[in-house]
């Protein structure tokens, strides 16, 4: 159980980390400096890739029906964490509610069969 949660985390960091990487690659190609853009999108490329694979993993461990709300339950988790202490992005009351809900969502489909 602790690998296969060991490897959600893994791929909302992955996801997460590619979604940071392609956001700045568009800050960048607007500011004209295509070699850095082309670069943060290959690396984002890179990183959804990898977290593909662990994606791959995790279904050949478990249902689709408790993989996927779990796996994006987690990058949600992770994006609002990225968002806030990277972007300055708020963290509202709203977001803070649906966080607690994604958290019991993750945790019940967890428990109920997240894993083989």
């Amino acid at each position: 159980m602790l690998v296969q949660a060991l490897l959600f985390i893994a791929y909302a960091v992955l996801n997460t980390a590619a979604m940071a990487a392609i956001k700045e690659a568009r800050g960048t190609l607007g500011a004209r400096h295509h070699t850095a853009a082309f670069g943060r999108l290959a690396l984002g490329g890179l990183l959804y890739a990898a977290a593909l694979g662990i994606l791959v993993l995790l279904l050949r461990r478990g249902d689709a029906s408790s993989v996927f709300p779990i796996a994006i339950g987690c990058t949600v988790l992770a994006t609002n964490a990225v968002g806030a202490r990277f972007y300055g992005e708020l963290i509202t009351g709203r977001k803070i509610a649906g966080t607690l809900l994604v958290i019991a969502g993750i945790a019940l489909t967890f428990l109920d069969g997240g894993h083989s």
